[in-house]
């Protein structure tokens, strides 16, 4: 049986791989490498460095939401929670284009929240600042770290959570010196997911900072959407190229330095 499965599902395997891997070498390939090469003074590498920073910002603060948020709801099964859990997926199935939108007017100055942070902050301004940044691409990612997270959370950890109370070790110590280092791989994959999602947010970006002020700076997306507006197809092909590059380098250099457990990253 297990034979006859496996030529099943082969096929479907080898399908799925062709329709992830042809794009992404027709993306590689579309330049030269000269004409890739010279791409490199265009601007995209620091966009693309400054854009792996705030999305690495950006994780950490998913992450450090997520912790306490499946500490909680790991332990809480009633109506209210699950109704306040499924909220969590919201951002998910949200357009992006519509994540820009709902943060201006949740954000800006003039808006009554934004109004109210302004009280407390002088000079408070939202549009095209990396708090923008920041705000927007966090709605959009930390999703995938909650779920990660709570999903291991979930499992055995509060079993052994149980054995440590039992052994007379408080509700504290067992989370620092059981649940957290059993959580670690799920935080490391939760920081790379939700990474990962921050960078490739676009639409809501272009929406709240097409310019990050005051040094003019652009997320990777929105400056590859730039040449493309600007220079055309080719020079936008190429920057795609080099973020797709770093991006596969970066992944790699997490499968090599994890060991025999990188699949989990």
């Amino acid at each position: 049986m297990k034979n006859r499965l496996l030529y099943i599902f082969f096929p479907f395997i080898i399908v799925y791989l062709l329709f992830l891997g042809l794009p992404l070498v027709r993306m590689l390939t579309f330049n030269s490498l000269g004409y890739l090469i010279s791409d490199t003074s265009s601007g995209i590498l620091a966009s693309i460095y400054y854009t792996y920073i705030i999305a690495l910002a950006v994780a950490l603060i998913a992450v450090l939401f997520s912790i306490p948020y499946a500490f909680i709801f790991a332990r809480k099964r009633s109506l209210g929670y699950r109704l306040a859990d499924s909220i969590i997926e919201v951002p998910i199935m949200i357009p992006s284009t519509v994540v820009g939108v709902m943060m201006l007017i949740t954000f800006e100055p003039q808006m009554p929240v934004g109004h109210f942070i302004g009280m407390i902050v002088p000079e408070y301004t939202f549009s095209d600042s990396l708090l923008a940044v920041i705000l927007t691409l966090l709605f959009v990612s930390s999703a995938y770290s909650i779920r990660i997270i709570g999903a291991s959370y979930r499992r055995e950890i509060l079993q052994y959570e149980e054995v440590a109370t039992t052994l007379g070790i408080d509700e504290m110590k067992s989370f620092f010196l059981v649940s957290l280092p059993m959580l670690t791989k799920s935080i490391v994959r939760g920081v790379i997911l939700s990474w990962a999602r921050a960078i490739s947010a676009v639409g809501s970006i272009l929406i709240v900072a097409y310019y990050i002020y005051p040094g003019f700076q652009q997320i990777a997306g929105v400056f590859i959407y730039s040449q493309f507006l600007g220079s055309g197809l080719p020079p936008a092909a190429a920057s795609s190229a080099i973020l797709i590059i770093t991006g596969i380098i970066v992944l790699a250099l997490l499968r090599i330095f994890g060991g025999k457990d990188a699949f989990i990253y």
